[in-house]
This record gives structure tokens, sequence and C-alpha cells, in this order.
């Protein structure tokens, strides 16, 4: 027999009662487990945030710590090296250190300072007075030499590796191998230049004939930007100092030397680092001239590398700081 619908609804009402019941019951236990969980997580969140930051302020002290012992240990470094290349002979003019001569103890001490601390100073003209000290000898000349060669690969390392991010028309750098006539001594100046019917640099190298009667017309050198024109000159090529003579003109847009702009004229030598000796122009690009390698075959060939760099565009080497100058200020007349 079925159901009234009095009956029906009454039974739906205690349904409703009871669950009713059920949860007032249940919901001071599920918010407190609910309180309890959330609260947890926070608490783990805060201590993993703490902990985060305790990490790095015990990484940023241990980074601290290692620059400071650093830093003290380069300064001890610098001054032990700097003062033998400083001090003066005693009053007989013999090397009191009598491990080795003079002119070789400083060659050594030079190499060191050199691997050391080219990025800070400019050390081309300690290198050069080492270099020509009385009594220095060829080993320690030519270990000299290298070792500048190691920096200047060094140096030239984070420009090339910007430079070579786009291809443009105009490369950012190219290399130029100096053949010297053999038949002339060492010790002859020479100049440099393209052999007939060669005119541009090809594959990023370029090949010149020296000797003291070579003539030919400037290497035409285009910025990667286009917006400098250089004609340059490579002469007074020296293989015994391993020296060249760069002149170099600026050029107008018509590719004739620009009246306006003074040449450049400078010398390379072996001790020309990339940090310290390159050339900015009035455009912002900028320039430099180095050597890279020497061969040198007695009676066979005698080679000079050299690397022509244009710096990247927002390169600035770490010896300069940058100007903040704010030229819009207008200037009051004079009265």
């Amino acid at each position: 027999m079925a159901d009234s619908p009095e009956k029906a609804k009454g039974g739906w009402r205690a349904n409703f009662r009871f669950a009713a019941d059920v949860i007032q019951t249940l919901a001071i236990p599920i918010l407190t487990l609910g309180a309890t969980i959330v609260g947890v997580h926070l608490s783990n969140s805060m201590k993993e945030r703490e902990i985060a930051i305790a990490e790095q302020n015990n990484q940023q002290s241990l980074r601290n710590q290692r620059e400071s012992s650093e830093t003290s240990l380069r300064s001890a470094m610098f001054s032990e090296l700097v003062g033998p290349l400083l001090q003066k002979d005693n009053e007989s003019g013999k090397d009191q250190s009598g491990d080795m001569p003079k002119a070789q103890r400083l060659a050594l001490l030079a190499e060191l300072l050199t691997l050391n601390f080219h990025e800070h100073f400019e050390l081309g003209p300690l290198l050069r007075y080492v270099d020509t000290l009385p009594g220095q000898t060829e080993d320690a000349r030519a270990r000299l030499r290298g070792t500048a060669r190691r920096v200047v690969s060094r140096q030239l390392a984070p420009m090339l590796a910007v430079g070579n991010g786009t291809r443009t028309e105009h490369p950012g750098f190219f290399e130029i191998s100096l053949n010297s006539d053999v038949s002339e001594p060492a010790s002859t100046s020479q100049s440099c230049a393209l052999p007939k019917g060669d005119s541009q640099q090809t594959a990023g190298s370029l090949a010149l004939e020296c000797s003291s009667k070579a003539n030919g017309s400037p290497l035409p050198v285009t910025s990667p930007d286009g917006k400098d024109r250089l004609a340059v000159s490579l002469r007074a090529a020296r293989w015994d100092d391993q020296t060249v003579g760069i002149y170099v003109l600026r050029l107008d847009p018509k590719g004739v030397p620009d009246p306006d702009a003074p040449p450049i004229e400078f010398t390379l030598t072996p001790y020309s680092f990339p940090f310290s000796d390159n050339t900015l122009l009035p455009s912002g690009n900028r320039f430099g001239v180095y050597l890279t390698r020497v061969d040198n075959i007695p009676d066979v060939a005698r080679v000079m590398r050299l690397s022509f760099v244009w710096f990247p565009k927002d390169f600035v080497p770490p010896r300069e700081r940058p100007l903040d100058l704010d030229l819009t200020v207008p200037i009051a007349a004079a009265p």
C-alpha cells in the first residue's frame, strides 16, 4: 500500500534535519582540520622562504669573503711583483737576488704581472722596457712576447664572441698576413702592399708582401655599420723587433681622405693589447690592430699575422669609465 503524501513529506523533513545535524556536528572538526592544514602549509612556506633567503645570504657572504680574499691575495701579489721591477740597484750595481741575472728575473716578474693583471693596467710600457733591458736573452724575450700574444687572445675572445652573432657585408674582424722578403735582414724596415691584382680581403683574411721596395695602395677598410671608411697603410715593419707602423686616414663618402679628420698613426708592438690600445672614432666605432702570431723560419719565411678588429658597438674596455654628461642643458650666454 503506497505511503500518504503527509508521511512522505514528514520523511523528507526528517532526512533534512538529520543531514543538518550531521553537518553541524562535523563542521567544527572539518574547519579545525582545514585551518590546521592551511596553517601548516603557510608555516612550511614561510620556513622554506626563510631557508631560501638564508641560503642566498650565505652564498652572498661566501662570495664576498672569497672576493675579499682574492682581492687581498692579488694586492699582495701585485706588491710583490711590482716592487722588484721598480726598486733600484744596490751601490755595486749588481742584482741582489743571485738566482738569475736581473734582466731575466724582471722578465719573469713582468710575465706573471701580465698574466694576472692585464685587465686592470696598461702594461705595454713596462713590457717594452723589460724587453729592451741590457743583457736580456732571446729566450726570455721570446717567452715575454709569447705571453703577450696569449693576453691578446684572451682580450679578443669576448669581442669576437659578440661580433660573430650577426654577419654583415663588412666583416668586424679579419686577419692580415705580412710576408717578408727573407733576402733582406730582419732589422730592415719594410713596407707592405697587396700583390698586384689583389685588392680585397677574402674569407676574412688578407696577405701582403713586405720588402724595402714595396709600394702599393692603402688597404680600404669599412666598419660593419658602414659609417666609417678607412685607408690603412702598413709600413716600417721590422721582424727583429716585431713592430709595424700603422698609418690610417679617414675617408669621406666619395672615398677620398677627409680634410677635416687628422690622420691616425701608431706603432704596433708585441705588447699592444685590445683593452688599452684601440682607437675610438667620432661615430662611436672603435677599432684596433694586434699582433697574434709570428712565424720565422730562417732563409725560408718570415710572417707576422695581425688581427684587425672592429669592437662591438656597446663594448667598453674595463679600464674605461663611461661618461654620463647631459649636453642638452642650455648654456647661458655671457653678458
